[in-house]
């Protein structure tokens, strides 16, 4: 899943036991994402995809599919990799979920999942908004770290 200044990405599971490569990637991700989420929260077309350096996000194969559809993106080499500090879901979203569902009883997967449906619905926009307006100081933070982490782990 992923979040926007206009909203929130559907959120998509991984198949148990699949290998996420490229071809899934655009499959089961990308093209779902484009059809249902691109459309309705950027109609104009006006946004620019921001991926973080996993494999199948920095592929040619990925990064082709991208461009055949005329997606604007942040290609791998305009991006720091292997940084948690970098990407609005690694620095925010992915924390913020983890302490609510911290706090609910969840013992299957399909409970954890619908808890994490639940628990992202209930994320207001401006909390979102909070985390974008931190990504351009972040990134002038880590680029002055040299790459290195900007956060310390408590």
């Amino acid at each position: 899943m992923g979040i926007s200044a206009t909203g929130v990405t559907k959120t998509r599971f991984v198949q148990l036991g699949a290998k996420i490569n490229s071809e899934y990637y655009v499959q089961k991700i990308l093209k779902p994402f484009l059809k249902d989420d691109y459309c309705r929260l950027y109609p104009n077309g006006d946004a620019v995809f921001h991926q973080d350096s996993a494999p199948s996000h920095a592929s040619r194969v990925t990064q082709k599919f991208l461009t055949d559809q005329q997606v604007q993106f942040l290609k791998p080499q305009q991006w720091m990799p292997n940084n948690p500090n970098a990407t609005p879901c690694d620095y925010f979203l992915w924390g913020h979920l983890k302490s609510k569902l911290n706090k609910r009883k969840v013992s299957t997967l399909k409970c954890l999942q619908k808890s994490i449906r639940e628990e992202v619905k209930k994320i207001p926009q401006e909390m979102i908004l909070r985390a974008l307006k931190s990504w351009s100081k972040r990134y002038r933070q880590i680029y002055y770290a040299e790459g290195r982490h900007i956060e310390k782990h408590r």
